[in-house]
């Protein structure tokens, strides 16, 4: 079995910790937000998200990474919750950029999170150095 074919396993149903442990194999996701993910270890991927909600202090790398994985397949109202609470300029770009599925509300979301704030990236988006994987 593939990555593609392992990453394709998981899905919202999926135990934190298997994800954890997919993330960790193949993704090198954030360790803050793996360490705070693992009080989660026992709950399906989607009930550990409405904790995420719920948790100020929740680091938002947790957020952009269920984003990044699940994508579409986490409702819109979440989604909206879980860009409102990246506050990181890069960390929105790079969602930004890298997420196909996001609708033009979202886009605008994340926009205003980084517009201003990263010059150069900008630049480069606007020239096409780099490209976004959504057309408009």
């Amino acid at each position: 079995m593939n990555d593609r074919d392992k990453l394709e396993e998981i899905n919202s149903n999926t135990k934190v910790s298997d994800a954890i442990a997919f993330m960790q194999e193949h993704r090198n996701p954030c360790i803050e937000a793996v360490d705070w993910m693992k009080q989660y270890k026992d709950l399906s991927f989607i009930e550990g998200l409405e904790y995420f909600l719920e948790d100020a202090k929740a680091h938002q790398g947790w957020g952009v990474w269920a984003l990044r994985l699940f994508g579409k397949q986490i409702g819109l109202r979440v989604r909206e919750k879980l860009i409102t609470k990246i506050h990181d300029s890069m960390m929105a770009f790079m969602l930004y950029i890298k997420a196909a599925w996001l609708t033009d509300e979202e886009d605008k979301l994340l926009e205003a999170k980084f517009k201003g704030k990263l010059p150069r990236a900008e630049k480069e988006l606007a020239q096409g150095i780099v490209k976004r994987k959504k057309w408009r």
